[in-house]
């Protein structure tokens, strides 16, 4: 029975892993079109809470960890871009970037409070 119980929990981890890296796999290979046509997505990967702010009044908190997605009402254009940047929540300035949100726009950040970084996808 104990043979057959650890079979089980390495069979899990095996899985388990193997889905990790399929999704690491996909995840890396992201581009603009990832994100679907007239939304933004943000993504916090680091320790801290993500703030971002973009056109007239625009804002969203990502809390560490968590993705959030923000639509824009689609226009019959392929170019739409929209200066957003991001700060860490109570802290500093991490990046603007220029997003075309007609084609979809991604963003995310990672590291600690005292040493942020952010990338686009």
């Amino acid at each position: 029975m104990k043979s057959i119980f650890k079979k089980r929990i390495r069979t899990t981890a095996v899985v388990g892993a193997l889905a990790g890296v399929l999704t690491l796999g996909l995840a890396g290979s992201a581009a603009a079109s990832s994100v679907p046509p007239w939304q933004l997505e943000v993504c916090s990967w680091g320790s801290y809470q993500t703030n971002v702010y973009w056109g007239n009044g625009g804002f969203m908190g990502v809390p560490p960890g968590q993705c959030l997605t923000q639509m824009f009402q689609p226009m019959t254009t392929d170019t739409a871009y929209e200066y957003v940047t991001v700060y860490v929540n109570g802290g500093g300035y991490i990046k603007g970037a220029n997003l075309n949100i007609a084609q979809g726009g991604g963003l995310a950040t990672g590291g600690t409070y005292s040493a942020p970084y952010a990338w686009t996808f």
